[in-house]
């Protein structure tokens, strides 16, 4: 019975990994883009961008490897980062 939750141990492990690894990513160009705004609104275009790239990095990289960690990390970069981006570039 130990064995089990042994080995379950790691892969939940790398799912939080490569989850935090994602959300890092977004709040590093969300603090950087929120610095550096401008009030004609093209940074929110750009961070829109950026948030579009990442997403289909991680559906192209879930067709390979980690199918369940990177479409889990896509659907939270989308909701996190969607509604990040309107709530600093729109109050």
């Amino acid at each position: 019975m130990e064995s089990i939750n042994e080995k379950q141990k790691p892969e939940q492990d790398q799912k939080i990994i490569i989850i935090g690894i994602n959300l890092a990513v977004l709040a590093a160009y969300t603090i950087y883009n929120s610095f550096h705004r401008d009030h004609d609104g093209y940074i929110v275009i750009g961070e829109a961008f950026l948030i579009a790239i990442q997403i289909i990095i991680c559906l192209i990289t879930a067709i390979f490897v980690c199918r369940k960690e990177f479409l889990l990390s896509a659907l939270v970069v989308l909701l996190i980062g969607f509604s990040s981006c309107w709530v600093v570039f729109y109050n």
